[in-house]
């Protein structure tokens, strides 16, 4: 499963920004996008910039991917009747 992120551009080097996802530093390719800058806020799939967008956007992508923010993630599947 993949995950569209969002977040707030904190650097832009060699053809990468350096993206603030809710706290966390994420590396993104500028293959699609080149105008970024510093303080810009943009979508982020499978390590490429997307598109740039406003804040409320950004925060609304990560609100409607919230287990993004959770630390664990519990699964439960059933094999022959049992479960695990």
């Amino acid at each position: 499963m993949a995950l569209m992120l969002a977040g707030r551009v904190v650097e832009v080097r060699d053809g990468k920004a350096i993206v603030d996802v809710d706290g966390k530093l994420r590396e993104a390719k500028l293959d699609f996008v080149r105008d970024v800058k510093p303080g810009d806020y943009v979508k982020i799939y499978y390590g490429i910039v997307l598109e740039k967008v406003t804040r409320e956007e950004a925060e609304e992508t990560l609100a409607r991917c919230s287990y993004h923010r959770s630390s664990k993630l519990e699964l439960t599947f059933t094999v022959s009747n049992l479960k695990f």
